[in-house]
């Protein structure tokens, strides 16, 4: 709540303020509880020439009202136990408790052709047999309607209403973006207003983030950006219940191999042989947006028709990897198998996923040749 304009409609909903203070506000640059909070009475009081008791007054009403209120944790498990979103890939399922948890931002990347768009368009599909409503904003134009179908089952009539429930917008850059995350913000504060809750959204695809921000300035302008979309995206999926999943790229970096004087050849031979190449690719956006998402999943190539997904953060789970195959009517997880011959009979035992170590989230894709 503490991020919602003082100019929505819900706020002036309130009757809390008076609306010409909260021009006078909008004015000074004080557009939500956030920015209100770094003044005190005696300042509020000074700036906007208020006297000391009302402008006390006018913090104490905004900061009761607005302020989130503490929860109790059994309410929050119990909250919480019905807001996944399940997957056609049970491991994922059994390790993150049940599917993609709803309220988070989460993150999948990997190289181009890896799979990014079909996961997405497969949890899309996910949400439309469950009869839930999603939003979709495709910043790569890769979205196909005939094939978010085709994952929901046969081509046929029966079929075609679910795709009312998936809303698409299309963003050529940055601006178009921020216009249209806005854009959703308010309507679904007014869905919450007015009580409509069955027909908000649980999930929020942008495919990709990477997109839009490279029509966006070098530098400091970039940066401001995404953290803008962070804490846009992050208040969207904590206030109103939201999965959003974040589609990322991923660029080429060269290995530091730094030698010191005193290693001989022997030890730089042996050396050399551990690294292997001096190119690696790395998750794009930097550290700062890799400290912000809830999840990271990347996916990965192994072979022509396999793929390999990384839960690479996770709170729910440690860094597990596990391999699936795409196929006409969607995700198929591939369940490796060891075959045990006793006395004539044979019996198959499962393989646990592969437990990664932390440092392997950097090494995502194909690598590349010196």
């Amino acid at each position: 709540m503490s991020f919602i304009s003082f100019t929505s409609s819900h706020f002036t909903s309130l009757n809390l303020i008076d609306n010409h203070l909260l021009e006078r506000f909008e004015r000074a640059g004080i557009k939500n509880l956030i920015d209100l909070s770094a003044y005190t009475p005696l300042e509020l009081s000074f700036k906007f020439r208020l006297p000391i008791f009302d402008a006390e007054q006018i913090l104490e009403k905004l900061f009761s009202t607005l302020t989130i209120q503490s929860k109790n944790v059994y309410d929050m498990l119990i909250q919480t136990s019905s807001s996944y979103i399940p997957t056609k890939l049970p491991t994922l399922n059994r390790y993150l408790n049940g599917g993609l948890r709803r309220g988070l931002l989460i993150e999948l990347c990997g190289s181009w052709g890896s799979g990014k768009t079909q996961f997405c368009l497969h949890l899309t599909a996910q949400c439309c047999l469950l009869g839930l409503h999603s939003i979709y904003i495709d910043t790569e134009h890769t979205f196909s309607s005939i094939r978010l179908l085709n994952m929901m089952g046969n081509f046929n009539s029966e079929q075609e209403h679910l795709l009312e429930l998936v809303r698409t917008e299309t963003a050529f850059d940055s601006d178009s973006l921020m216009n249209i995350l806005i854009q959703i913000e308010n309507e679904l504060e007014d869905e919450f207003k007015n009580n409509k809750l069955d027909q908000c959204p649980i999930l929020l695809i942008i495919d990709s983030i990477a997109a839009p921000l490279r029509m966006s300035t070098m530098g400091y302008t970039r940066d401001n950006i995404l953290l803008l979309f962070t804490d846009r995206a992050k208040r969207l999926a904590t206030r109103y219940n939201l999965l959003v999943l974040v589609t990322n790229q991923v660029t080429t970096k060269r290995r530091s191999n730094v030698l010191t004087e005193k290693t001989d050849e022997h030890e730089r031979s042996n050396t050399n042989k551990t690294i292997g190449n001096d190119f690696y690719m790395s998750v794009a956006l930097g550290k700062a947006w890799s400290y912000s998402v809830n999840v990271r999943l990347a996916i990965s190539y192994q072979g022509d028709t396999r793929r390999q997904l990384i839960v690479g953060k996770s709170i729910e789970s440690p860094g597990y990897s596990i391999s699936f195959r795409i196929l006409t009517n969607g995700l198929e997880e591939i369940e490796e198998n060891i075959s045990i011959n006793t006395q004539r009979k044979s019996s198959k035992k499962y393989i646990v996923p592969k437990l990664i170590q932390a440092d392997e989230m950097h090494l995502i894709g194909k690598q590349l040749r010196p």
